[in-house]
C-alpha cells in the first residue's frame, strides 16, 4: 500500500518558566515547546476543495526540557487523542494512525470509485495552562469521511509536567467539592442555553439520566477556570451542537487547595 507524503514543519515556538518551590527545584524549570505540523496525504497538495483524496494533519506542541519519561507519556496521550476514538488505534503512534487513515481511504476509493470524495482529519492541540504542577492541553479535531456531515470534537489532556501523572480534579480541589462543582456547572449550563431554573433540561432537548444535570469526565483547565466540554451527540442531537461549561476559579475559591 502506498501512503501519503509525510510533512513535519515547525510553525511556532514558545517558552514557559515554571516557578518551583526551593524544596523541589533550586531554579525555575524552563520548558520550551514548538508547535509543529504533522501531515500525511494520499496525493501531494490534497485539500478539502481538491479532487478525491485524503489528508491527515495534526498541529501539536513538541516539548523540551521535560524529563524523557514525561515526554514519552505525554506524546502517547496526544497520539491516543487524535484517532477519532478508534479502539484499533490503541498504542499506535500518530504516524501509524495517519497511515491507517490514508490506507482506509485508498481501500474505499478502490472498492467504490464512484462514491469517492475527499476525506480529511485535522486536529490542533493547544497549550492552555502550564504551572509547576499542571500542564493542560486542549485537543480540537474536525474530520470528514463521507456521509451527510463530518464530525468534530474537543478533548483535554492534563498532566503533572514534573511526573507525567494525570492531573485530576482531586489534585486541585479539596475533598467534598462535588456538590458545589455540579451546582455551579448547572448554573453555567442553563445560562449558556437560556434555560430557567424552573424548566427541565429534558424539555429543552438535553438527555441527562433522570433529568438531573451532571458534569462529565471530559474536562480540562484554562487560565480562567475549569472547563467541561459536552461534544455533539453526547447529551443532545447533532443539531444542538456542543456545549462548553467554564467554571471560574474565583467561584471555587473556598475549595482550592
Amino acid at each position: 500500500m502506498v501512503y501519503g507524503k509525510e510533512l513535519l514543519v515547525v510553525v511556532l515556538t514558545g517558552t514557559v518558566l515554571l516557578g518551583c518551590t526551593p524544596a523541589r527545584q533550586k531554579e525555575p524549570l524552563t520548558i520550551r515547546f514548538e508547535m509543529v505540523d504533522f501531515r500525511l496525504e494520499s496525493e501531494p497538495g490534497c485539500s478539502s476543495d481538491s479532487s478525491p483524496c485524503a489528508f491527515y494533519q495534526v498541529t501539536y506542541p513538541k516539548f523540551y526540557k521535560l524529563e524523557s519519561a514525561v515526554n514519552v507519556s505525554l506524546q502517547r496521550r496526544m497520539d491516543a487523542t487524535v484517532s477519532m476514538g478508534n479502539p484499533e488505534a490503541e498504542g499506535k503512534s500518530m504516524k501509524e494512525i495517519g497511515d491507517d487513515f490514508i490506507s482506509n481511504y485508498q481501500e474505499f476509493e478502490q472498492e467504490m470509485p464512484d462514491l469517492a470524495t475527499h476525506w480529511f482529519y485535522e486536529a490542533e492541540i493547544t497549550v492552555e495552562v502550564i504551572t509547576d504542577s499542571l500542564l493542560s492541553l486542549a485537543v480540537h479535531e474536525e474530520y470528514y469521511t463521507g456521509g451527510a456531515h463530518g464530525g468534530h470534537g474537543t478533548y483535554f489532556i492534563s498532566v503533572n509536567p514534573q511526573t507525567g501523572a494525570e492531573f485530576v480534579l482531586d489534585n486541585l480541589l479539596k475533598p467534598g467539592y462535588n456538590a458545589t462543582l455540579t451546582k455551579l456547572g448547572e448554573g453555567v449550563f442553563r445560562r449558556v442555553h437560556e434555560i430557567p431554573d424552573s424548566v427541565s433540561l429534558e424539555a429543552n432537548g438535553f438527555e441527562f439520566a433522570d433529568d438531573l444535570f451532571h458534569l462529565n469526565q471530559n474536562y480540562g483547565f484554562k487560565k480562567e477556570g475549569i472547563v467541561f466540554y459536552y461534544n455533539s451527540y453526547e447529551i443532545a442531537s447533532y443539531a444542538a451542537g456542543p456545549t462548553e461549561v467554564l467554571i471560574p476559579y474565583k467561584d471555587l475559591r473556598d475549595w482550592l487547595r
